[in-house]
C-alpha cells in the first residue's frame, strides 16, 4: 500500500490525460457531466487526489447547507472540487477562488472548469496562502465581500493548521464561516485535529466518516467546523 501512495499521488501524466478524456467526453457547459467524466476515468484505473464522490456528497451537501456566495479553496488540482462547489453556488454574483502551487496543473484545472461552463465563477491563483493575501482581499473588495463564507481545505496536511490560523488573523473569515476538511483520516492532518479538539467553542465541528477517494477500502475522515468569533 505504501508504494502505491507513494508513486500515486500525480505529475506522471495522469492529469494530461484526465484533461484529455474530460474534453472527449464531457458535455461542454455541464457541471455534473465534467464531474461524472473525471469519476469514470479515475475509476477505470488511475487514482486521483480529488475529493472524489463519496466525500462529495458531503461537501454538496456542506454548501447546500451553507449556500455561500465567497468560497475559498487550498488545493485546487485539476478543478473537480471547483466544480463541484461553484456548480452549487447559488447567489448571481457568487465567486470561488482557488489556490494551486503547480503552473501547468493550474493550467489543466482552468481549462476542465471553463469546460464546465464555470469560468465566470471560479477564479484560480498559482501560490500558497501566505503569498496571495493582497490578492485575494483585492478580489473580495470587487464583490464587496472582506470575508469567506466557506473554506475547503484540500492541500499539504501540514498546511492545514497554519493556513487556518492565518485566515483568521488576516480577517478572511467571520462568524459562522465553514471550513471543510479533506483527508482527516488518511493521510490525516494531526496538529489541525488537535487545534480542533482543543478549541471546540471556536470551531464547532462535525466529524464525516467516509473514504478515501475511489479506494473503498481505506477509510478516511472529513471534517465541517463552523468559525465562531470569541
Amino acid at each position: 500500500m505504501g508504494g502505491f501512495f507513494f508513486h500515486g499521488w500525480g505529475g506522471d501524466g495522469r492529469e494530461e490525460q484526465l484533461l484529455e478524456y474530460v474534453l472527449e467526453n464531457a458535455e461542454r457547459g455541464n457541471p455534473q457531466s465534467v464531474i461524472q467524466a473525471v469519476d469514470e476515468f479515475a475509476r477505470s484505473g488511475t487514482w486521483f487526489m480529488n475529493v472524489g464522490e463519496e466525500k462529495g456528497r458531503i461537501l454538496d451537501s456542506s454548501i447546500a447547507k451553507k449556500n455561500p456566495q465567497l468560497v475559498l479553496e487550498l488545493g485546487t488540482y485539476c478543478g473537480y472540487s471547483a466544480v463541484r462547489m461553484a456548480a452549487n453556488l447559488k447567489h448571481p454574483d457568487s465567486k470561488l477562488i482557488s489556490l494551486e502551487l503547480t503552473p501547468h496543473i493550474a493550467d489543466i484545472a482552468r481549462r476542465i472548469i471553463d469546460h464546465a461552463g464555470l469560468s465566470s465563477k471560479v477564479e484560480v491563483l498559482l501560490a500558497p496562502l501566505s503569498r496571495q493575501i493582497d490578492t485575494i482581499k483585492s478580489t473580495l473588495a470587487k464583490t464587496n465581500g472582506q470575508c469567506f463564507d466557506f473554506v475547503f481545505v484540500d492541500h499539504d496536511k501540514d498546511l492545514y493548521l497554519p493556513d487556518y490560523l492565518l485566515l483568521k488573523e488576516k480577517g478572511l473569515i467571520d462568524e459562522g464561516s465553514v471550513i471543510f476538511a479533506d483527508n482527516m483520516g488518511f493521510p490525516g492532518s494531526p496538529k489541525f485535529w488537535s487545534y480542533i479538539q482543543s478549541h471546540p467553542q471556536e470551531l464547532e465541528t462535525e466529524v464525516h466518516k467516509s473514504a478515501v477517494e475511489y479506494i473503498s477500502w481505506i477509510r478516511d475522515t472529513v471534517t465541517v467546523s463552523t468559525f465562531h468569533k470569541l
